[in-house]
């Protein structure tokens, strides 16, 4: 496959913001429209879109989205639900048609994280669109924190994709607190993981969000694409490209103006190096695969345990709200304290970290 890659290929990783809300667009509004979600949800995504576009005059073959690129606002409590079920679209859709364009006039993949809706249920999905416009597949989103529980189902598949700069895998946010979704799609052949998020696992701790995407790096040998949010109220956080033996070859931390994070790379994924002594004494000059030959799977069990020991041990001090009951009432709590902000009223729960 590596005779058959670009001698160079650029990567780039979105920097963009969520537009707030008007009153009218509100999830609090009481004579709220549909139409003004829709255009409020419009206009995030044209930043993504603006973005993509000065990627691709940059000469991008890949551009990876901030999550939820097209953003609704806040209707994410069970009270809000009917309604963001009836914003929510399909892939394919009206938006994967709208990016399609551009990927196919740029010549340039793109992975567009948003909300999907399929049936019944929703999804927090990325969408992977080749260089001619059409779509190469989607990941969903396997590892939901506590709210995005409330709203959205949990994919169940580490895909990764075959294409012309390499093997492509998906990440969303959350996932990477979690080693064993890099590990698993790393495992699966991917040369390149593109990580859509607004918070990469550690919102309150930007420090260690990027190390630990170094880390995720150079641990499973792929190169990284992360696209966060930009939030002016919150400085610390960058969106970046990681090398896969864990460095930054480039960042973009603006709280101001939309643009991109881009590296050039050699696709130098197999890591052959002659000059590592563990190399020549296993017998394997790739790092990458005596990295993943090295491993002692057999010992692992625990990694699978829904309920770890840990867990067995503590759970009766260390309840998680996963019953209907307990969702209810936290999430009835939310959303008065929401409704709150929409009428000036000030919420103590808002005082809380995320």
């Amino acid at each position: 496959m590596a005779s058959e890659l670009k001698n160079k290929i650029k990567i780039a990783a979105a920097r963009t913001g969520h537009n707030r809300p008007s009153h009218e667009a509100s999830a609090y509004n009481p004579n709220l429209k549909h139409e003004d979600v829709k255009k409020f949800a419009a206009g995030n995504l044209e930043r993504t879109l603006n973005v993509y576009r000065m990627a691709g005059e940059a000469g991008a073959d890949v551009a990876v989205s901030v999550e939820y690129a097209l953003n609704f606002g806040d209707f994410g409590s069970l009270e809000k639900q009917k309604i963001l079920k009836e914003l929510v679209e399909t892939i394919p859709g009206p938006t994967t048609e709208i990016i399609s364009e551009i990927s196919k006039k740029f010549n340039m993949f793109t992975a567009t994280n948003y909300l999907e809706r399929d049936e019944d249920k929703i999804f927090n999905t990325t969408v992977l669109i080749g260089r001619d416009g059409k779509i190469v597949g989607k990941y969903r989103k396997i590892h939901l924190p506590a709210f995005e529980s409330w709203y959205t189902t949990a994919g169940s598949d580490h895909p990764v994709f075959e294409t012309d700069i390499g093997r492509i895998g998906l990440s969303v946010c959350h996932d990477m607190a979690f080693p064993e979704h890099c590990r698993l799609t790393a495992l699966s052949g991917a040369d390149i993981i593109l990580n859509a998020t607004a918070g990469w696992g550690f919102v309150t701790n930007y420090t260690l969000g990027r190390a630990l995407l170094q880390v995720r790096a150079a641990e499973n040998c792929v190169y990284i694409a992360n696209a966060y949010v930009m939030n002016p109220g919150v400085p610390g956080s960058c969106s970046c490209i990681v090398s896969n033996r864990g460095v930054i070859l480039d960042e973009n931390d603006s709280l101001t103006d939309d643009g991109f994070a881009m590296a050039e790379i050699n696709p130098d994924y197999e890591m052959v190096n002659d000059n590592v002594m563990w190399n020549f004494m296993s017998g394997v000059r790739s790092e990458r695969m005596r990295f993943m030959l090295e491993r002692n799977p057999l010992t692992y069990g625990l990694i699978s345990e829904l309920s770890p020991t840990l867990s067995k041990k503590y759970y009766p001090q260390y309840k998680y709200a996963k019953t209907p009951e307990d969702l209810a009432k936290i999430s009835q709590r939310y959303d008065e304290a929401r409704s709150d902000e929409f009428n000036g009223i000030k919420n103590d729960l808002f005082r809380k970290e995320w």
